[in-house]
Formats: structure tokens, sequence, C-alpha cells
């Protein structure tokens, strides 16, 4: 009897391995265990610690329950982690010998960022301090007003006033570092002043890692990245908005000493083990909408960094760790669609363990939130992907050899269930700036190579990332209901070197993003299996911005599903989570430049809309900063007045990417699914 394919509630039983934290012995590994959980239509995170002995056994884990950040003490007897205790994240101890879970602190406001001293004395975590007198103008409240009366009018002086992800105001204050005893003392206090050594502000598009605390080999500082530059009331510096250098705070009295004065962003700083470097991930600031990030080497107590740059001039990830024996680090990078583990000496040279680093599980983006780890020995922890399966914990030597994985988690459920198959597929673009580019072709499970197909084109976002071969639910979901569904990297995806990225810099998308996808549509129908009245098109926030700019010159699609993309460049810029970033480096300037208003409006999807004839579905939450609604709106408005068929669907209380509640993002394959079959020729 041939076994059932994927189905939508097998979402709610699949778990995907995150942040696998080694032990120093290397005999144990904490990870978190991501999970819809269909009873609370909410994603669950469960801290899990297994045993690394092999083969995988599920009797050899034990659950912690609900948690984030695990981090174990230099000794390896206890791993502090993150819980949510009233409703804020505190810091947990778990001791290896008893099994035993207690509270450490008990702050007035939620914790990030566990880091244990090298002593296991103390650990260092970064926490809000509320600004306790927030600058508004004058107002006096009306003396008639009583408990009836209606919520006073909100008020705001600050630019960045709402982050992707959190759904309440930014709130006023700054995000410092502090210090509590692991025996339960008191905590104190390190750093102080109106800078965000933590926290969403802390965080821009292109400058990530702040707020990873690492401890000198000694024990008396902390080195940080993050951004000290002075404010200049009443004013925005574009130049400001990607600095970040590398500052070390004294443990004893917090006095600060800046380390770089690198022009960029120098992120996720960390100190080696023999306490002679500093290395950062990060680039030189020249205003592009997209900077590749590099690893940086330098003296522990400052100079001029070293760049460590990729032999292709790929990407660096934003996490990384040093070598046990210092000689150093391991990095992490998107290789032609691959997630590649790498070992690079301090000379440069790089050597690559893995290249199957997992992916994100709905989508597929490939390394999309990974990290690293390594024991005492040089043992590597990192979550493994694969075509048949989501991420697992997996180990591989820094000297080199297979990986070899220590969770089968889904072995069960996957071992009762047929997949679809994912095969390479490369093709030309034709034309004079042709290229030779790499995609994937997901058939459905029961593909008969005699029979037509209905294709969709699925776009990924960015679009600065990249599609590759590892289990994602959405593709697979839609191939199990009978679609080819093709994976495209086009132009400004990750993995194909700075040229590639370099394609779209101030012009995207534009009529070569036509060109491409139009040309991996043609590679596809001559494979024999498509049938050409049944092509659809969908894609999510930038993927979704490309394919609403692809309907407004091609009726070749029978429907067109779009998620949470921008519609008109102007109001996007101006409404974003950051427009300290998106009209400075996305684009040549500000819309109001001389000149650069025309520029934004060619590259608009909208601009194009009075040649749509192709039905169309837009898809949006209601809480994303990054694509607001009303960029979805807009579309939707637009269509409805030239009397293309058009749907727009609200996901409430949801974000830019579906991430709140499960059942939104199930509705999204049903809608889409449900869109394309009522809009599929007779």
């Amino acid at each position: 009897m041939p076994r059932p394919l994927l189905q939508p509630r097998d979402h709610f039983a699949l778990t995907h391995a995150l942040d696998a934290q080694l032990s120093p012995d290397g005999r144990r590994v904490a990870y978190l265990q991501y999970r819809a959980d269909a009873a609370t239509d909410t994603y669950g995170v469960m801290l899990w610690i297994a045993s690394t002995a092999s083969p995988p056994d599920a009797e050899r884990q034990i659950c912690l329950g609900h948690g984030a950040s695990p981090r174990w003490s230099p000794d390896g007897t206890r791993v502090a982690f993150l819980r949510s205790e009233d409703s804020r994240q505190q810091i947990f101890l778990w001791e290896v010998a008893t099994g035993r879970c207690t509270r450490l602190t008990h702050a007035a406001e939620p914790c990030a960022g566990p880091a244990w001293s090298p002593d296991g004395r103390s650990i260092a975590f970064v926490s809000l301090v509320p600004d306790p007198s927030p600058t508004a103008p004058e107002f006096t409240p009306n003396p008639l007003r009583n408990d009836a009366w209606a919520e006073a009018g909100r008020c705001t002086e600050r630019l960045v006033r709402r982050v992707e992800g959190v759904t309440d105001r930014v709130r006023a204050g700054h995000h410092q570092i502090f210090l509590v005893s692991t025996d339960g003392g008191d905590v104190r206090q390190l750093t102080d002043g109106p800078h965000d050594h933590g926290g969403p502000l802390a965080q821009t598009v292109k400058v990530v890692g702040i707020g990873r605390i690492a401890w000198a080999a000694d024990g008396r500082s902390i080195v940080m990245s993050l951004n000290r530059d002075p404010v200049i009331p009443g004013a925005h510096a574009p130049a400001r908005t990607l600095n970040c250098d590398v500052y070390d705070y004294a443990v004893d009295d917090g006095r600060v000493t800046r380390l770089t004065d690198f022009g960029g962003a120098a992120c996720n700083a960390a100190v080696s083990p023999d306490g002679r470097w500093i290395a950062f991930v990060g680039f030189r600031n020249t205003r592009k909408a997209f900077h590749t990030q590099v690893l940086h080497v330098m003296d522990r107590h400052g100079g001029e960094p070293r760049a460590l740059t990729h032999p292709r001039g790929l990407e660096v990830h934003a996490a990384f760790e040093w070598t046990p024996d210092s000689a150093g680090l391991l990095a992490l990078y998107v290789d032609g669609g691959a997630g590649c583990l790498a070992r690079v000496d301090l000379d440069g040279r790089w050597t690559t363990l893995s290249t199957a680093v997992g992916g994100s599980a709905g989508s597929g983006y490939v390394m999309w939130s990974k990290s690293v780890s390594v024991s005492r020995a040089g043992e590597i922890a990192f979550v493994e992907s694969s075509a048949h399966g989501p991420d697992e914990v997996a180990l591989v030597s820094a000297s080199g050899g297979a990986a070899r994985r220590i969770t089968a988690n889904n072995a069960a459920l996957l071992a009762a269930r047929t997949l679809a198959s994912v095969e390479e597929f490369w093709f030309e673009t034709g034309g004079p700036s042709g290229r030779h580019l790499q995609g994937w072709l997901i058939r459905p499970p029961d593909f008969d190579p005699a029979r037509s197909y209905p294709l969709l084109v699925w776009l990924h976002g960015g679009p600065y990332l990249a599609w590759g071969p590892q289990f994602a639910l959405t593709p697979q979901l839609m191939a199990a209901r009978g679609y080819l569904v093709l994976l495209v990297n086009p132009r400004g995806s990750l993995g194909y070197g700075e040229e590639m990225l370099d394609a779209i810099e101030h012009c995207f998308p534009n009529d070569e993003d036509d060109a491409e996808i139009a040309a991996a549509v043609d590679a596809t129908i001559a494979l024999g299996q498509v049938d050409e009245r049944r092509l659809f098109i969908a894609g999510e926030s930038a993927g979704g911005t490309l394919a609403a700019w692809i309907i407004g010159r091609s009726a070749r699609f029978a429907a067109a599903a779009i998620a949470y993309p921008a519609i008109d460049w102007t109001s996007h810029a101006l409404t974003v989570d950051r427009p300290d970033y998106y009209p400075y480096f996305w684009f040549p300037d500000a819309p109001w430049a001389p000149g650069v208003h025309e520029h934004y409006w060619q590259r608009s999807p909208l601009s194009r809309v009075g040649g749509v004839t192709t039905p169309t579905i837009l898809l949006c939450g209601e809480n994303d900063r990054r694509t607001p609604l009303a960029q979805s709106e807009l579309y939707y408005t637009a269509l409805k007045l030239r009397g293309v068929d058009a749907a727009l669907v609200v996901f409430p209380d949801d974000n830019h990417a579906f991430e709140n509640h499960p059942s939104h993002w199930l509705e999204f394959i049903e809608r889409m699914d449900g869109w394309f079959r009522r809009h599929t020729p007779a």
C-alpha cells in the first residue's frame, strides 16, 4: 500500500532543531525544538538535552520544557537558559548532576543573551532600562478628563517607532549589560548611557549580532559590538545607521574602551580562547543596498582589522565561533543553494566541513538564523539539513570527516509519508546580460512523466536570500497537491558572488527580472510535463514584489498569489519599520531628493498596475512592520478599480511572515491553492 502524502496537519507533528550548543566535554548537546502547537495556535520552543552517543536514541534525550538561548557553563556542569516567567524572560540554571532547574534572575524587564564568565561565577545578560522621563512636547490634560474618556493621543519624537516582530510599540529606554552571580547574588548594572547593547533597536537590516556578549579570556572585561556614535537631536545621519564598532567594558568599574573605528559594521565580536585576538563579521559602509559581510580578525587590544575574505567573495553568516586552539574560526555561508560550514585559518585558508547546514522549515531559505558551537576537543554541533525532512542536530570534527546525526526526531512520521522529489535545475537566461542560473524543481510525489501538470513559480524574499534543496513545507505541500513547483534563484540571490548581488543595486525590480523568470518558465516547459494553460506565480516579501512586477507586463500566468509585498517604494520607505535604512541604502537617496522620486516610481509594481490582467490574491499580516499592510491594500484597491479579479486576505495579530499563528500559515497555503484552482482554465 502506498504511503500517504504530506498533509497540512503534519505541520503540527514535525519538529525543527535550532541553536545546538555542545557541552565543553562533547558528551551532551543542548538544543531547541521548534514546533507548531495546534491547541494554542502558537509556535512553541522547547529546550532539550541530548546525549551525543551514537546511534540517535530518543530515550537519551531530556526535555526541560519551554526555553531559549541555552549556554553551557565553562565546566559543563550547568546550562543557563531563558524562560518566560510572569510574562518576562528570566535566566534559569539546569544542573547536569541533579537535573534540577532553578530561577536565577528576578529582573523587572526581560533578560536576553546570557553569557558565562570564564570562571563560571557570573553570567552577563542584556535587559532594558526604561526611560523614566521620555521626551515629549508639552501637553496639559483637559481638566474635564475622567475614566470614561478615550485613551489620550500617543505622541512620539522617535524616527524608528516600531520594529518587525515586535507587536507592541518600542518602549522608551536603552538595553544595558548586567551581571548576576551564579550563586544567586545581587544583579549589577555594568553599562549605562543612551546606547543600546541589544534589543530590537540595535538590529538594523544589515547590522546583526549586536547584543552578543563576549568575555575576555581573563574574565576582567566584556567585549561587544554596538553603535555608540552620538545622536544629533533633530537630524538623521544616514552614515550612522550602519555604524557598529567593537568596545571593551572593564568588569570592575564599567570603563569603556573603543577598539575599532571601522567605518561600517563590525558585528558579533568574539575574543579568542587564548585572549590574543578579536574576530567579527562586518563590512565597510559604502552606502550600497547590499554589503557583503566578511570575517575580520584584529589584535585583542585594537589595531587595524584584517579581512579573511571567502575565496569567491561569498557572504559570511553573522554567527561564527573560534576554534578551541584559537588558530581559526568556524564560519557559515551560502554557496549555490548549499548551507556551508567551514574552518578558516588565521592566514585566510578555508576548509569546508559540511555543505548541509540547515534551512528554514517553512519556506526553505538557506542558512536562516543558524548557529554553530564547538567542544574543547574540536567537535562541532550544528543543525543539518536534508531534502527528506526538517533539520536535525549533527556533529562534525573541526579536522574534517563525515557528519554524524545525533537526533532523528522526525524519522517515524516521515517514514510514513511520501515526499516530493527535489531536482536541481539550471537554465540560461539569454540576452546581452545572459546568466546561468540555478533553481530546483519539486515534482509531485506520484509524478507521471506521461502527464502534464500545473506549474507554480515560487519566488523567494529578501531579495538577498536564496532557495536550496533543503526540506521546506510550502513547496512540499503544494507539490503534494499536484503542482510542479519551481524555485528560482535570480539575480540578487545569495551564494553566487558579489556580481550577482550587485546586479540589482538600486534597481530592484527591473526588466531583467522579467526576462530571467520568463527564461526559467520556458526552460521548465521544455521538459515536456507542464500544462501551459496552468501557469501560476507566487512570492513572499521581495518575491511578492517581483511577482506583482512581472504580471504588470506578462499575461501568461493564469493566477498570482502575492504575500506581504512592497508595492510603492515611496510610501514603503517612509512607513517601513526602518526608515533610517531603506531610503538611504536600498535607494540612492530619500524620495524628495532631486530626481529621485521618479527612480522610486520606476521600480514600483504600482507603476505597472495598468497592465495587469492576471487574477491576483494578496495576503498580509495585520501587524506587518517590514512591508506594512497598506502596501497590499494599495495594490488590491488599484486592481479592483481597474476591474481585475482580486482578493485581499488580512491575518489578524500576525507579522511579516505569518510567524505568530500556525493556522494563518496553513490558511495561506489553502488560500493560494484555492485561488489557483478557481482560476484554472476549463
